[in-house]
């Protein structure tokens, strides 16, 4: 009978041990799921080319005549005006790889091919600055084509090297306009118009103020700005311009089409007249 009672007394107790519960540190809630967290990646913005306008709707300019408005267009075709609009302006040129706000650090690569460009055409824009522009227009009127540009910018030097150095856009800025160079980023005080314009610090940069008052505060690099005979702003045109776009848009601002012809078909006639 003894060794019954022990028998039994062994059974109950291995039956205890098997039925004791895991630890519940082991345990994980009801319905949640276990995540792998990847380290988290940023973007380049551009890389070497620079940044688009982001969408944003450019600013409305009054004109004599009419009211226009400039678009971005990212095909390179010319956009519709607005219904305001009795006349376009010419869009900004934008393409994959060319676009605004430009990256540092990449001008020496983009502007490889300007001696090959030089050798051919040995005539160069006559830049000047503003002040000589200002005075020279006292006596001779012409309206002044403005080169908005940073130190930095290397599709600014890709200007330099190719669209600056077109025959047919260097002979017409030379004949037509006063060409003028505008760092937005110098340090001098700028008398213009009875204003003085000054530089604007901003962190460990910063920009000139009559940069951003010609640039609508959008301050993008390469930017064209064209003034007419009294120094007013026609319009500001941002982005990198090829050869061809730049002697439409010289034309059609040389020879006063923008207060009477849209953009597009002054752009439609131009070409047919070119081929």
């Amino acid at each position: 009978m003894r060794k019954l009672l022990v028998t039994c007394l062994i059974a109950l107790l291995a039956l205890a041990a098997s039925a004791q519960t895991n630890p519940r540190s082991n345990a994980q809630p009801a319905g949640s799921t276990r995540t792998s967290l990847s380290p988290s990646t940023t973007q380049p913005r551009g890389g070497d080319s620079p940044s688009q306008t982001d969408g944003r709707s450019p600013q409305t300019l009054d004109n004599k005549a009419t009211k226009s408005r400039l678009d971005a267009n990212p095909a390179g075709a010319t956009q519709p005006t607005s219904p305001r609009s009795t006349t376009a302006r010419p869009s900004e040129a934008n393409s994959n790889s060319n676009t605004t706000t430009t990256t540092r650090g990449i001008g020496s690569t983009i502007a490889k091919n300007a001696p090959e460009v030089a050798a051919v055409n040995p005539v160069r824009v006559k830049w000047m600055s503003l002040e000589d522009a200002l005075e020279k227009s006292k006596t001779d009127k012409r309206k002044i084509f403005v080169d908005v540009y940073t130190d930095w910018c290397g599709w600014c030097k890709r200007m330099d090297s190719t669209t600056f150095m077109n025959p047919a856009v260097v002979q017409y800025l030379n004949d037509n306009y006063y060409p003028v160079k505008f760092n937005a980023e110098q340090q001098k005080e700028i008398l213009y118009k009875d204003k003085t314009y000054q530089f604007k610090k901003n962190g460990a940069s910063g920009h000139h103020e009559l940069a951003a008052e010609w640039l609508n505060n959008r301050l993008t690099y390469p930017t064209v700005v064209f003034l007419d005979e009294n120094q007013g702003v026609i319009q500001p045109l941002p982005g990198f311009q090829d050869a061809a776009k730049m002697e439409a848009v010289l034309n059609y601002f040389g020879t006063d089409s923008h207060k009477k012809t849209p953009w597009e078909s002054y752009l439609k006639n131009y070409k047919q007249e070119k081929d």
